[in-house]
């Protein structure tokens, strides 16, 4: 089940996110996302949203104020209920980032201790701030934004 989801939301972020030909001389230019699939431990929605809250995205915001990070989501699967069936899952999110490009993706573990290192404390919702405790990543996947500019043609290569 997990499977699926995480390869249905990938296909969709593909049709949306790429719009050309991978190819491209200037991709390594061009924004990078990681998408990290994540199932929150039972009881543990609560305290996962104000972990995230006090440092997956204060970190985010600090990139993104500093220019490393385009955007940031923390999306929650939706449960949709109908007489006799239930799909999604309650414990599953999906965490999106959207670096401004590969330089900014590679260097992204040193500007985040770096941004930590300097954020003032927050409350903070656990005293230990241990993700395991709250959450499992169950896949990280990495994808390039292709410009629309670059789109593959067909190319005549012989006329009869």
């Amino acid at each position: 089940m997990q499977k699926r989801l995480f390869a249905g939301l990938l296909l969709g972020l593909l049709i949306f996110l790429v719009r050309g030909d991978a190819q491209s001389p200037n991709a390594i230019d061009k924004p990078v996302w990681t998408v990290e699939l994540i199932k929150v431990r039972p009881e543990k929605f609560g305290l996962t949203l104000g972990y995230l809250d006090d440092n997956w995205m204060r970190v985010r915001e600090e990139a993104k104020r500093q220019g490393a990070v385009l955007s940031y989501h923390r999306i929650s699967e939706a449960v949709l209920l109908t007489p006799g069936t239930k799909s999604g899952d309650q414990n599953s999110m999906i965490l999106l980032t959207e670096y401004k490009d590969s330089a900014a993706y590679f260097g992204r573990e040193k500007l985040f201790a770096s941004i930590l290192k300097h954020l003032p404390n927050s409350p903070g919702v656990l005293p230990t701030g241990k993700q395991e405790d709250l959450f499992e990543t169950l896949d990280t996947r990495v994808f390039m934004e292709v410009p629309a500019e670059t789109s593959s043609q067909l190319k005549l290569l012989a006329h009869q």
